[in-house]
């Protein structure tokens, strides 16, 4: 029995020192410099400032007769939200589109028929003023010739100015219509109730509501049967848009932002929701009070429970940048020992750890670039 147990103590002794042998200590755990590209993230505060709800109010008193849409329903533009009794409204329209018709009847009918005429009347009067012109001009001729009697000539020149006078007469009358008379009262009048047409139909539309824009219906304050007083509210609507939040980063932080960048938005109100975004503008305008510039970020996941004047925080991409966050030789933070004498790390010579002064980059707060220690140096974890 001893001779078994013999052999078996000596395996488990050999096993127990090739255990020692290859494991080393266990501080040893390290990491090698190698160039690599280090993710950088960029966080920041932000607000849901836009779009910002639109609260329709009432442009005219009056009973609500027809309210077609419900809380949450999705709408177009133009699509009619609240009714309000127009019934007087549109007999005033009607009336006063009746009056203005009749107006431009009546200028139509000027202008093709009473002025046309006149101009016709003023064309025979200057054929018969010519007719007579010649016929007194023949007749005085003769008349001190001795061909024909006083008489004759007399009647001639009195017939000359009758026709004289009738083609002034007309002829005013043809000038006063065109200018002052009742063509320029007809238009006058065609003027004024047309603005009264115009007041009508607007009396009519501020009994409707309609959409401004497409959306949704977030608030409807109006109900069927009820009344609605001027300026009230009607009904609330939001435009429907993408999802935009301000945030501001520190000044810093802008070699790493460019428009287009990914995000990653947590709202305060459902912080376990992890919501796709976007960088869409940058201010280039620093605020040098705070040391920081605006952001706007565009929401690209779609989330129903997001609402106008939340807050959270956004975690954005930064861009990389050529020995700054990428192609650079990265170690984490936790290898560095940081003391009133600078940075130093462990460097893992052999089998002995020495202490080594190394100059760092800061990339965020986990990483840092390393700049004096040479590629596939081996660190390792300070004691």
């Amino acid at each position: 029995m001893k001779k078994k147990i013999i052999p078996v103590l000596a395996g488990i002794a050999l096993l127990a020192v090739l255990i020692v042998l290859f494991s080393g200590n266990p501080q040893d755990e390290g990491w090698t410099l190698e160039r690599r590209d280090i993710e950088y993230r960029v966080p920041a505060t932000c607000t849901v400032q836009f779009p910002e709800p639109y609260v329709m109010t009432a442009k005219a008193a009056g009973d609500i007769t027809l309210v077609p849409v419900v809380e949450g329903q999705k709408i177009k533009q133009g699509d009619l939200l609240v009714q309000i009794d127009d019934f007087k409204e549109k007999q005033n329209l009607a009336i006063e589109l009746s009056n203005y018709e009749n107006a431009k009847l009546r200028m139509v009918n000027a202008r093709e028929e009473e002025y046309p005429r006149l101009q016709e009347q003023l064309n025979n009067a200057a054929a018969a003023l010519a007719e007579a012109v010649n016929h007194e001009a023949r007749l005085t001729r003769l008349y001190r010739a001795g061909g024909v009697s006083r008489v004759d000539w007399e009647k001639a020149d009195t017939r000359k100015k009758e026709a004289q006078a009738r083609y002034n007469q007309i002829k005013l009358q043809v000038d006063a219509y065109a200018r002052s008379g009742q063509a320029a009262e007809l238009i006058q009048q065609l003027n004024a109730l047309d603005a009264r047409v115009k007041l009508a139909r607007r009396a009519v539309t501020d009994k409707r509501l309609v959409a401004p824009y497409n959306g949704i219906v977030v608030k409807l304050d109006a109900r069927r049967g009820e009344s609605l007083a001027l300026g009230e509210s009607a009904v609330t609507i939001l435009e429907d848009k993408p999802w935009i939040l301000e945030a501001g980063v520190d000044q810093k932080e802008l070699p790493f932002l460019e428009v287009g960048l990914p995000c990653t938005v947590t709202l305060d109100p459902f912080p376990a929701e992890k919501i796709a975004a976007r960088v869409s503008m940058i201010c280039g305008v620093i605020d040098f009070a705070k040391g920081t510039c605006g952001l706007k970020i565009e929401i690209t996941g779609n989330r129903g429970f997001i609402k106008h004047g939340m807050t959270g925080i956004v975690e954005i991409t930064g861009k990389k940048r050529k020995n700054v966050n990428a192609d650079v030789l990265a170690l984490p933070t936790r290898f560095l020992i940081r003391s009133d004498e600078g940075n130093f790390v462990l460097v893992r010579d052999g089998r002995r750890n020495q202490r080594t002064s190394v100059s760092v980059v800061p990339i965020g707060e986990k990483w840092v670039h390393v700049t004096n220690l040479p590629e596939g140096t081996r660190v390792v974890l300070p004691e």
